[in-house]
């Protein structure tokens, strides 16, 4: 009697912990999945657009005019919309008259700061002709400013400048190089060219 009362005490214990593993991992699993369902919702985009041109203005005038052929907005703790397939920007100065081009391949833009992030392939031209060539560049609006820890390539009619790390303002018409590599005169390349 003592033997049965003993295996039957050994097999309650055993169901109940079998019981409350069973309990303990199909509610880890519900929740996992109720989780995992919030976090599809968040990371759904609440619009798609194809080929977007957005103008925006200072008190009245345009300020930039941003175009791109696929945008995605998400709303969520932070809102941001995304640009998969890059984008372009134009800065116009008080006058209208366009001052600065940027392009990417890749691009979010962060609606409360008002920044953007472009990554891949990325272009930055001034009305003098200048450009300027790096694989990451945030832009601030609120700062007016643009920016960059990456390694840039600056072109302009005379030389090539290699670096890390860059500030403008958002014109691209007053700049720093924090970290200058190297210098290529352009004119000493064509000459080095007709001499072989």
């Amino acid at each position: 009697m003592i033997a049965t009362y003993s295996i039957l005490k050994k097999n309650n214990i055993i169901t109940f912990i079998f019981f409350f593993i069973a309990t303990f991992v199909f509610s880890c699993q519900t929740n996992t999945q109720k989780i995992d369902a919030l976090v599809k919702d968040t990371e759904e985009p609440v619009i798609i657009s194809q080929d977007v041109e957005w103008l925006y203005t200072k008190n009245g005038t345009p300020s930039y005019r941003l175009s791109s052929p696929k945008v995605l907005r998400f709303v969520g703790q932070i809102e941001y919309i995304e640009f998969p397939l890059g984008l372009e920007i134009f800065t116009f100065d008080n006058l209208g008259e366009h001052e600065a081009f940027m392009k990417s391949d890749y691009a979010i833009q962060y609606l409360e700061d008002k920044t953007i992030k472009a990554k891949g392939r990325v272009l930055l031209e001034n009305y003098k002709g200048e450009k300027l060539e790096t694989e990451s560049l945030f832009w601030d609006e609120k700062k007016e400013q643009i920016f960059t820890e990456a390694p840039v390539k600056i072109t302009d009619k005379d030389q090539i400048i290699i670096g890390e790390g860059f500030e403008s303002n958002t014109s691209f018409s007053k700049y720093t190089l924090k970290n200058t590599r190297g210098i290529i005169k352009l004119g000493q390349v064509d000459q080095a060219d007709q001499a072989e």
